[in-house]
């Protein structure tokens, strides 16, 4: 950064480490270092930011009550089959899984506990790195381990090695039962337009000007990164319950 931008870089060290770096972040934010939970929602206000902000605190109580229903009846038809965590979380551990290379796990302690993992080459000749694991303080020398709160790859191969379940390892927040709590809550519908009182203030009328186009497909303004791309050879799964081998209109769920 101080390469290409050294204004920029003066800019960033202004600001505390925690802010904006992850390995400062004591694991707060779960891996979570970009605006996209904001950017989220402000797509779903694309087609009411310019209208009063009666009319957006509207529209946001509809959205919400839609996806509340809509991912509250997503996460019960994957507690239902059986899935136990998350699919951002099997994806990961997917990942990590296929990342088990060349590692050469050592046990420090008797309690299996503590682990040293080195990496070398697939030949064995030159080494890669070597890290120190601490699986009952969910930690490793990466800093994936407690920045993300489940196993990284050294872990994995740790458990692997002393033949235990590294699901035991995970935070309570990737379970399924957990995302199911957070849609559990239901909406109330609002009153209706034509009870409401007598309204005796000015009239807002909308800039013409503003109004997207009629015609045409609107231009995307998100700019994808490499967590867009797709898996090759990848199966694709039922939306509704995750599993393979059907669609979301014939699930059983």
């Amino acid at each position: 950064m101080r390469t290409e931008n050294p204004a920029m870089c003066k800019w960033a060290n202004r600001m505390e480490y925690d802010k904006w770096t992850q390995h400062e972040d004591s694991g707060r934010r779960f891996g979570h270092m970009t605006t996209n939970i904001s950017e989220c929602v402000n797509s779903v206000l694309k087609g009411t930011r310019n209208l009063p902000v009666t009319s957006l605190v509207q529209s946001t109580y509809g959205r919400l009550a839609q996806l509340f229903v809509v991912r509250g009846q997503t996460a019960e038809a994957q507690l239902g089959s059986g899935n136990e965590f998350c699919q951002a979380l099997a994806k990961a551990i997917d990942q990590n899984l296929r990342d088990l290379r060349c590692f050469t796990v050592t046990l420090y302690e008797r309690h299996q506990s503590e682990y040293t993992v080195a990496e070398t080459t697939p030949t064995g000749r030159f080494s890669l790195g070597s890290y120190r694991v601490f699986l009952i303080d969910h930690r490793c020398d990466c800093g994936h381990f407690q920045a993300q709160h489940y196993p990284c790859c050294h872990a994995i191969a740790c458990c692997t090695y002393s033949r235990l379940n590294w699901a035991s390892y995970v935070h309570e927040v990737y379970r399924m039962s957990e995302v199911f709590n957070v849609y559990k809550q239901g909406f109330v519908p609002p009153i209706l337009e034509g009870l409401w009182p007598p309204y005796a203030g000015p009239t807002i009328i909308p800039d013409p000007n503003m109004r997207r186009a009629k015609e045409g497909r609107p231009r995307a303004t998100r700019i994808r990164g490499s967590m867009d791309q797709s898996l090759e050879n990848q199966p694709k799964c039922c939306g509704l319950c995750r599993q393979a081998g059907h669609t979301r209109r014939n699930c059983d769920q």
